[in-house]
């Protein structure tokens, strides 16, 4: 191979190196901004936790992005993960008076509360929100509905594994992340009528359709 290939096919291997480092680092600000999650494992088996966002001790414990409180009617509150973990079914929905998303991370904010606090009033069906929500979402959820209601309340994930690949054996490397994506969602049915948001892992809020 001549001296003029040879440095042209090294330039050109530059330029793929120099495209394949900006594309990698748009594409993780991109993830971290959807508020995707990556786990890398660690000699002691506890995951080391990559995010964009200032996640609170609290999501070492839970791994959860937002954790919901129920408070009742006789001022009582039950969390998600209290001195005992609950899950739907131990929600008293006859005594209910709200529900909340609360955030396990906290964001920039010239308010004294920094985390994302999403809450649904039960008897009336109408929500309040502190850090989030953009307004059309918030102007389609403050009129009142009358009537009983049945609790909306469920988490979905998407749950998948990265490896790394060996240049020098051009197999797989199995030592890669996990990377994980979770929605929250939050709502109320009464009769034919149904109102649910979905929460994103970022603090962004949108009404199902």
């Amino acid at each position: 191979m001549d001296k003029q290939t040879v440095n042209k096919q090294i330039d050109d291997c530059l330029k793929i190196r120099r495209q394949s480092l900006f594309d990698l680092e748009k594409a993780i600000e991109t993830l971290y901004s959807m508020g995707v999650r990556f786990f890398t494992p660690s000699a002691d088996g506890v995951p080391e936790i990559s995010a964009a966002q200032n996640l609170l001790p609290r999501y070492e414990q839970t791994l959860e992005d937002f954790e919901w409180k129920a408070i009742y009617d006789d001022k009582t509150e039950m969390d998600q993960n209290g001195e005992e973990e609950h899950h739907f079914g131990h929600i008293d929905q006859s005594k209910l008076s709200k529900i909340m998303f609360i955030s396990n991370f906290e964001i920039e904010t010239s308010n004294e509360e920094k985390r994302l606090i999403i809450t649904m009033n039960f008897k009336d069906g109408t929500f309040e929100f502190l850090n989030c929500g953009p307004m059309e979402v918030r102007g389609k959820l403050t009129t009142p509905v009358s009537g009983d209601k049945k609790l909306i309340l469920f988490g979905r994930k998407r749950e998948s594994f990265t490896a790394g690949v060996s240049a020098s054996s051009k197999m797989l490397d199995m030592s890669g992340e996990k990377i994980t994506y979770k929605r929250y969602y939050l709502g109320w049915e009464a009769g034919s009528k149904k109102v649910v948001i979905c929460i994103y892992p970022n603090g962004d809020v949108q009404i199902e359709e």
